[in-house]
């Protein structure tokens, strides 16, 4: 419990967590929570700038306040669930529910370029150059009414939405300007999706399930992909651009008999990429898995001897909902996240918790026997009764040490030493309440000196989300991150091998 929270604000926190229905495995928009399409949608009533002294006044830490890190910019996204990041040079891509936005990142103050609106939850970002342009994919899984930009939710009938889902394409060639080119319809839409690239091309794995906003109707309109129980498959697109036209082929993918049930499917949450190892971690809500993705287009995911199982430790340490992943930059360490409550309850009781956990293992080959558990993480400052479970994380690039930063929700962000991993700790936080508005992250990110944050559930209020908050490191962590590798881009759920340290 913060000591220093108002009283007022503990009885909202309250009053807020009471009102919500009880969800396992979920998202916000699947908690029973959406942001709705408003005609009024602007850009100065959705995007406040900070400048001068608001953003002095902003970076006036209040309790619970931070360490080892510290604010330097941000730019304000309220009215709307902001969610993953992606960036390409100085440009960051932040996905919101209502559209996307790109932000110039060069000075320590973002400069919003442009806000784009684009209805879609969950709208998770990423980015990729081909034939001379380049290109953003959103994900979207929650039936959309059109396949372009003038969508609106599809309406729900009898526990179901009818409607278009799956992976929105735009050139974004010109930040300025994005131009819609195509949506690639998935089976149960694209909750999440990770993008591998190979040269010219790039193959992008969905991930989905049926579960809440992806429940959907057993036929839809146009290419429709039903969405059936269990499921037990990823979709896997390859994209090209040969000449600056834009193509792609698509197929399903299944995954193994044995997948590990979760909510009454079989099905992945999220994929991470380690390209070096020609690795992927599958976290796929009842365990985690190994696969072989020496052939993209080919994952080891249903291939008998060729992928491995991550299952729940004990009968008194059960898996709740595998979320997301992480490798260390040496190949040799990688956690699976188990996103207790879907980021809709209060999980983060300090040195108490019993949930809310990354897991942290030895690298195996697919295939091989799973490796033992080394260590459990989560933050061990106490937040109830906050929202605040384990969400997306990446790996800082320095040499001989392994650091991460990751997001909590409205625990904020933590920055974790796992050079050991037996004993991985905090290092350094950001739990902010300051004139912008109140943590709650969703994404964070460590990206060419600097952590960046999206985050805003939508709960604090119309004007109490954060937006992209811009980071550096401070103490023993920013000493030690001051080599970091510099990159090109980055799409935090792939580690390419050219990005190691």
């Amino acid at each position: 419990m913060r000591q220093r929270l108002s009283v007022a604000a503990g009885l909202l926190t309250a009053l807020v967590l009471a009102a919500m229905p009880a969800v396992a495995g979920a998202h916000p928009d699947e908690a029973g929570f959406s942001v709705p399409w408003t005609d009024d949608f602007t850009q100065s009533k959705s995007v406040r700038m900070l400048q001068g002294q608001d953003a002095v006044a902003a970076a006036a830490v209040a309790p619970p306040g931070a360490q080892n890190m510290q604010l330097v910019g941000n730019s304000d996204k309220d009215g709307t669930v902001n969610s993953d990041l992606a960036f390409w040079g100085q440009l960051a891509y932040a996905g919101n529910y209502d559209g996307f936005r790109i932000l110039d990142t060069k000075g320590q103050q973002p400069r919003v370029v442009t806000d784009f609106k684009c209805r879609g939850p969950q709208n998770d970002v990423s980015v990729y150059e081909m034939g001379g342009k380049r290109f953003l994919f959103q994900s979207i899984d929650s039936g959309q009414t059109r396949e372009d930009c003038s969508s609106a939710d599809a309406p729900v009938v009898g526990g179901m939405r009818t409607g278009y889902e799956g992976i929105r394409v735009f050139d974004v060639t010109n930040p300025a300007e994005p131009q819609f080119l195509d949506m690639i319809q998935t089976a149960c839409g694209s909750h999440t999706h990770t993008l591998v690239p190979r040269g010219n091309k790039a193959f992008i794995y969905v991930s989905s399930y049926p579960l809440g906003s992806g429940i959907t109707a057993p036929e839809g309109p146009g290419d429709f992909r039903p969405c059936t129980v269990p499921h037990k498959k990823i979709s896997i697109i390859e994209a090209s651009a040969p000449g600056g036209d834009f193509r792609f082929k698509l197929k399903e993918q299944p995954l193994s008999d044995d997948t590990t049930f979760s909510n009454g499917f079989q099905a992945c949450h999220d994929i991470q990429i380690f390209s070096k190892k020609k690795l992927a971690v599958g976290s796929c809500a009842g365990d985690g898995q190994l696969w072989d993705i020496s052939n993209p287009w080919k994952p080891t995911t249903d291939v008998e001897g060729k992928h491995t199982h991550i299952r729940s430790p004990s009968p008194a340490d059960q898996f709740e909902f595998i979320h997301s992943g992480i490798v260390s930059w040496d190949g040799e360490t990688f956690a699976i996240m188990d996103e207790t409550g879907g980021g809709g309850t209060a999980e983060c009781d300090g040195s108490a918790s019993q949930d809310g956990f990354y897991y942290f293992y030895d690298v195996v080959k697919p295939g091989d026997p799973a490796p033992p558990l080394k260590s459990r993480y989560t933050i061990p400052r106490a937040q109830t009764p906050e929202i605040c479970v384990s969400h997306n994380a990446n790996v800082i690039p320095v040499k001989d040490r392994n650091l991460m930063v990751a997001a909590y929700y409205q625990g904020g962000n933590t920055v974790v030493d796992f050079t050991d991993p037996s004993n991985p700790k905090e290092v350094g936080y950001s739990d902010l309440e300051d004139a912008t508005g109140l943590a709650d992250s969703w994404s964070t990110y460590w990206y060419n000196g600097r952590v960046y944050t999206n985050g805003g559930l939508n709960r604090r209020g119309a004007t109490g989300n954060r937006g992209l908050d811009v980071f550096e490191l401070t103490g023993e962590p920013g000493a030690a991150t001051k080599g970091a590798k510099q990159w090109r881009y980055s799409n935090p759920q792939t580690q390419e091998a050219w990005q190691a340290p």
